[in-house]
């Protein structure tokens, strides 16, 4: 494979694809996030009032119901791993372009091609051993 396609199909498709996983994970954390601090700040002010003590009730369900698909999902920890696989993609890559140590010798795109391989085999390898520990019993 040459240099300008391996970049284009690979390193930059990969980058795009861990950027757009950063964004949808951060929304998805920060709108749980924010929905459960409104339910949490409204059970207080509802339940002393006798009408809607039921519903204060449906918020506290919802705020443990929020918390636990949040925890499950971990939005907040994929968000980070996706974002920082993005970001050391989009490094080695402007690193290669300019020449920078440690791609200023012979073999340049060699070193690309594995530091980038081991960037998505790292972020691949946190997914299998999550997958994994979920699949152990307890």
């Amino acid at each position: 494979m040459e240099a300008e396609d391996y970049v284009t199909e690979r390193l930059d498709a990969q980058q795009k694809w861990y950027s757009k996983k950063s964004g949808i994970n951060k929304d998805y954390h920060n709108r749980m996030k924010i929905a459960t601090i409104i339910c949490a700040v409204l059970i207080p002010l509802l339940s002393g009032l006798e009408l809607f003590g039921v519903i204060a009730g449906a918020l506290g369900a919802v705020v443990a119901i929020l918390t636990s698909v949040s925890g499950v999902m971990k939005f907040e920890q994929k968000w980070i791993n996706y974002r920082t696989a993005s970001e050391r993609l989009k490094r080695e890559k402007l690193l290669w372009q300019t020449k920078t140590p440690p791609y200023d010798k012979d073999k340049a795109f060699t070193l690309l091609v594995t530091r980038v391989e081991t960037i998505i085999n790292v972020e691949n390898g946190d997914w299998g051993d999550y997958i994994a520990s979920k699949e152990k019993p307890e």
